[in-house]
This record gives structure tokens, C-alpha cells and sequence, in this order.
């Protein structure tokens, strides 16, 4: 489960519905003493129903904000936040998960992300 805290982060991390979709598979599939999941293009392309382009804008859209990155093919880390601190090296740099800019966004996505604070500013 994920923390309350890591929620509200996720609400201020600027990314697509298809990037959310992705997200939420590699959590899904993540290993619990390593927060990898393994996965390919093909199989998360199947998995979402979706095309090869929406899942690599999903992809690319976590690696540059820092919530998920390719450790090789077909296999990817979660940041530490969404796993517990789980790291498949402890080595490994960790990238600084990029907020959003609200001032940057679409007017859609203003909507959106004003429509997620107020939820947690509810539920809080």
C-alpha cells in the first residue's frame, strides 16, 4: 500500500493518464524486496490495450519525472518513495522526483490536478 504521503506527491507529479496506466501495471508487478518490475513493450501493450506510442510516452513521461526507469530491457525500477525504499542496488543513484508546474499545464489538466488536491485536502 501506498503511503498517504507518496499519494499527494503522485497528485503533484505532472503525468498522463497512459503514464498513470503504466505506473500503476509496474506497481502491480513490482517485486517486493526490490521494487522492480519486469515487463516488456509488447506485453504492457497488451496488458493496457493500448499502442506502442501511448506506452512509450507512458515510459518516458516516469523516467522524467523520476517515479520509474529502465535498469535493462523489459526490466524497471520504482522509485523508493512507491516501494517502501525497496532498491534493486543499493548503489544505484536515485533521481529527485520532478513536481508539476499547475502555471504549465493545459487547462484539462489544471481541472484535473485542482480536482485531486481538493480530494486529498478532503479526505485529509
Amino acid at each position: 500500500m501506498i503511503p498517504r504521503e507518496v499519494m499527494r506527491l503522485l497528485a503533484l507529479v505532472d503525468v498522463s493518464t497512459a503514464g498513470r496506466r503504466v505506473l500503476d501495471q509496474l506497481l502491480y508487478l513490482s517485486d517486493p524486496d526490490t521494487g522492480t518490475a519486469e515487463i516488456s513493450q509488447n506485453e504492457m501493450c497488451t496488458e493496457l490495450g493500448a499502442s506502442k506510442p501511448t506506452v512509450n510516452r507512458g515510459f518516458k513521461e516516469l523516467r522524467q519525472c523520476g517515479l520509474a526507469w529502465s535498469l535493462e530491457d523489459g526490466l524497471y525500477q520504482l522509485h523508493p518513495l512507491l516501494t517502501g525504499g525497496k532498491v534493486s542496488s543499493p548503489v544505484m543513484p536515485i533521481p529527485e522526483i520532478k513536481a508539476a508546474e499547475p502555471e504549465r499545464f493545459t487547462e484539462q489538466r489544471r481541472a484535473r490536478y485542482a480536482a485531486q488536491m481538493a480530494n486529498l485536502a478532503a479526505t485529509g
